[in-house]
């Protein structure tokens, strides 16, 4: 699906969903009971107000804070139908199709700059240092104990995680480190994750976790500053691709994890009020997807089946918003700290060090920002259209 040949793409989506397609009666009806189950759980049993409002409250939220912020994400579905149309042009089509979504805009080694694992430490660690010296001192303080795991080696497993094993314990963070920006980026976005669970150790263990939607308020706001720190230093066409990788990693965070939840949201009601069949639900996640990317992208007919492979829609129902809720929240702090430079340090780490043990309206609302106002959450689509202009621009003339 990543590949850089358009081909393949395609052949592997096509791959994928046919296999789903033929599956569709078997996992479309496990589907169906899911919906039945919870819903029948939620009101009938429990006096839940609609089905979602059970992930509300197991997320802390009110229902109208989450409301708000899907309907802000569905009024800016042509921020990144913007995005696309320039996509297009950076891949040498007419019109992107859904099949190359996240085709590679760059396959060069000469497009992205090399890191010994020494020079992206101190980069970050200056980064940070920037910000804030006790942001710096804490990311060090993982180095100084040996908490980090970055080479690559046979049988590790893939990816990058930060893991706290109790809040009086120094985090431990694993990464597969080559050497990309990518893979900096990374590092400060998994230490981010480090400073946000060492400022929040002096909370009781139950609470010392934040929640799923403040989760990424460290890490995220962490790899924005190594960006944009990077991109000060970077040729145009470098800033181009990497701030096209930014807007693609945004668009999959944000708007493709609150239509998954505004599909959620129709098919409960659907299938719970009307008894929905399988086909009908299956159109409904297609009109989901053209709603979605309006004329921007070409949509094949296989992708009407994609819902039936989301597992989250399987084994925790409405969870995915809060992806958009944490990176949306992320961008408009950003937007904030921009404004308000070092007056606004404070603030930030006050609502990093409360962990879990505040509900988010109420920590957020002590530092000026009210996210049950639609207003706030249109920050962030502010930014990112902020983002694709300045993409415009470096474009060669």
């Amino acid at each position: 699906m990543r590949s850089p040949d358009f081909r393949t793409r395609e052949a592997a989506y096509k791959a994928l969903f046919e296999v789903y397609k033929k599956n569709s009666g078997v996992l479309g009806e496990i589907y169906q009971n899911v919906v039945i189950q919870w819903r029948d759980e939620a009101i009938s049993m429990r006096g839940y107000k609609s089905p979602i409002s059970v992930r509300n409250i197991s997320n802390d939220l009110d229902d109208e804070t989450v409301e708000a912020l899907l309907q802000v994400c569905r009024k800016n579905s042509s921020v990144f139908q913007d995005y696309f149309k320039e996509k297009a042009k950076m891949l040498g089509m007419k019109k992107l199709r859904r099949y190359d979504l996240y085709a590679p805009l760059s396959t060069k080694a000469s497009d992205s700059k090399s890191f010994t694992f020494g020079k992206a430490v101190s980069t970050v660690l200056d980064t940070f240092g920037n910000f804030d010296s006790e942001f710096r001192s804490l990311a060090e303080r993982v180095f100084s104990e040996r908490h980090v795991d970055s080479e690559i080696r046979k049988a590790k497993r893939g990816g990058a995680f930060c893991y706290t094993v109790s809040p009086k314990i120094t985090p431990y963070v694993l990464l597969n480190f080559d050497g990309k920006t990518r893979d900096v980026s990374t590092l400060a976005h998994e230490f981010g994750h480090a400073i946000h669970s060492m400022l929040a150790s002096e909370m009781p263990v139950m609470v010392s976790h934040a929640p799923l939607p403040l989760a990424e308020t460290a890490s995220v706001f962490a790899e924005m500053l190594f960006n944009e720190r990077m991109a000060e230093k970077m040729s145009p066409k470098a800033r181009r691709l990497l701030l096209a990788e930014q807007i693609d990693d945004m668009y999959a965070t944000i708007m493709r994890q609150a239509y998954f939840t505004l599909f959620e949201v129709d098919a409960h009601k659907a299938i719970g009020e009307q008894n929905a069949t399988i086909d009908a639900v299956a159109k409904m996640y297609m009109d989901n997807l053209k709603e979605q990317f309006g004329t921007s992208v070409a949509i094949g007919p296989e992708f009407e089946w994609e819902w039936i492979y989301i597992p989250h829609f399987y084994h925790t129902p409405f969870y995915t918003y809060a992806y958009s809720f944490g990176n949306l929240l992320v961008l408009s702090l950003y937007q904030q700290y921009k404004r308000e430079g070092k007056s606004f340090v404070p603030k930030y780490l006050k609502i990093l060090s409360a962990g879990g043990s505040r509900k988010p309206e109420d920590l957020l609302i002590e530092a000026g920002i009210d996210i049950s106002k639609p207003e706030f959450w249109q920050q962030g689509f502010d930014y990112v259209q902020g983002m694709i202009q300045q993409l415009k621009s470096l474009a060669p003339k």
